[in-house]
């Protein structure tokens, strides 16, 4: 695990690289008045399916022109199996309460 460099960015989120095997994933933790949001995994065992605010096969890029991250997350299909699916990229943004698809 580390830090992303800058750590912070215009949202105040913290954003923390992670690699629980294959992919770097971002973990992100979101101020509330009392600690940080619950990263609410999907599993408790599978860090891989991820959850409301950690995201598995994806990196933080920017800050951008508003001092903000993107993440971009690779999303791998299975078709015609898992081994031969096309990965297709996927960019969220903050909208001050989650991140979520663009464009």
């Amino acid at each position: 695990m580390r830090f992303a460099s800058p750590a912070t960015d215009s949202t105040r989120n913290v954003f923390v690289v992670y690699n629980p095997g294959r992919y770097d994933g971002v973990l992100v933790l979101v101020p509330t008045a009392d600690g940080f949001a619950d990263i609410s995994w999907r599993s408790a065992e599978d860090h891989y399916s991820g959850g409301r605010f950690a995201f598995y096969h994806a990196r933080p890029v920017g800050p951008g022109k508003d001092g903000a991250y993107a993440i971009v997350q690779s999303i791998k299909g299975c078709d015609p199996s898992c081994a031969e699916g096309a990965t297709a990229k996927v960019t969220l943004r903050w909208n001050g309460h989650d991140y979520l698809p663009t464009g």
